[in-house]
């Protein structure tokens, strides 16, 4: 996943694998988290895959990796121009092909003598599965992440314009500090951001989520407010973690729904994220809720060690201002030197109108 040497890569027509680590890998970080997210070694590899996610592959670039397995890796393969998938698919396509070959070349062996590159390519499944119901079922589970390098890299520089308030309420909640850095899988700190499914701000919440636990007059969305939205976030997350009582299903359940970590958790029996992200089958427990957790720890991990991910980057010129009684936008625009255009267009407000405890966030130029 990596434009570094890496220790061993075999071509496969046009396309190259490379399956060992980057040689920067030995002085990577360890992954190291508070006694509330525990991280099996199973969780690990998929923590290690979204950090690479987020700190080498660029949005120009798919990863092909298995979707149960995300530590099977395939290929890092380039967009078209403009972004067209077709060399995407091309490669994907390719590499189908190649397993099911070798599930083909397994099924009637010793008749069927496997070209070299196929064994190259089922090392990767060493200690995982082998035989060609492995490669078979490997051959139609490609699926293809697009990268999140450039995205995450802006999310850490929004952070710290919101990241004081947070830590603070989320203190105030009693909640483990890791949580404060959920909305870089969220939003990416985008307070502006909302999801084609409706959810917006910060904590991409829905008026479901959001309309209960902070009771607003009629018409008031407090989502896109990051004070008001981080308060409603705290205390769904500490109701999730009464009902669920642990913190792996309990951040699975900001992405799953609590109802549906209830099942999950009934369904196979126990308590254990890594037992029901293997054994519980649902059609809405997808790939996004089964690998919620990992982007949620990747996240913490990239966010904590910034500096050795993304050593060149800058914050950006902006300070964070908190409205007093009496304000108003040209008050707050003329004493900081910026255009009430600008203040709007910086915090998405809709009107003229703020109100006393309201963050502010001041871009200059």
């Amino acid at each position: 996943m990596s434009t570094h040497v890496a220790k061993t890569c075999v071509t496969l027509s046009l396309l190259v694998v490379c399956l060992a680590s980057t040689d920067t890998a030995a002085a990577e970080p360890p992954l190291r988290f508070s006694r509330h997210f525990p991280v099996s070694p199973a969780m690990a590899d998929r923590v290690r895959f979204w950090v690479r996610v987020f700190t080498e592959v660029s949005q120009t670039e798919a990863v092909l990796h298995d979707r149960d397995d995300v530590g099977v890796v395939y290929d890092v393969v380039p967009y078209g121009p403009g972004g067209a998938s077709e060399p995407v698919e091309v490669a994907r396509a390719s590499y189908r092909h190649v397993l099911v070959t070798m599930g083909i070349a397994e099924l009637y062996r010793p008749f069927v003598i496997p070209p070299v590159d196929h064994a190259d390519v089922g090392a990767l499944w060493t200690h995982r599965a082998s035989g060609p119901s492995a490669a078979l079922r490997a051959s139609g589970n490609i699926r293809a992440q697009r990268g999140l390098k450039e995205v995450f890299s802006a999310g850490l520089v929004r952070a710290e314009l919101y990241l004081p308030s947070i830590r603070k309420v989320f203190r105030a909640h009693r909640l483990p500090e890791e949580l404060v850095y959920l909305p870089h899988v969220e939003s990416s700190f985008n307070p502006n951001a909302v999801s084609r499914a409706g959810a917006a701000g910060l904590w991409q919440l829905t008026s479901a989520t959001a309309t209960p636990l902070l009771k607003s007059p009629a018409g008031v969305d407090h989502r896109l407010d990051p004070v008001r939205s981080t308060e409603i976030a705290a205390r769904h997350l500490a109701r999730a973690y009464k009902v669920l009582g642990n913190w792996p299903l309990t951040v699975t359940a900001y992405n799953h729904g609590v109802a549906g970590m209830l099942r999950a958790r009934q369904a196979v029996g126990g308590d254990s994220l890594d037992d029901i992200v293997r054994g519980y089958e649902s059609e809405r427990f997808g790939f996004a809720s089964k690998n919620f957790y990992a982007e949620f720890l990747a996240a913490v991990h990239v966010a904590r060690n910034a500096r050795f991910y993304f050593p060149k980057l800058r914050p950006e010129p902006s300070l964070r201002y908190v409205v007093r009684p009496g304000d108003s936008l040209w008050t707050i625009a003329r004493k900081h030197r910026v255009s009430v255009r600008a203040l709007v267009a910086a915090n998405n407000l809709g009107g003229t109108k703020l109100r006393a405890g309201q963050l502010i966030v001041i871009r200059r130029s």
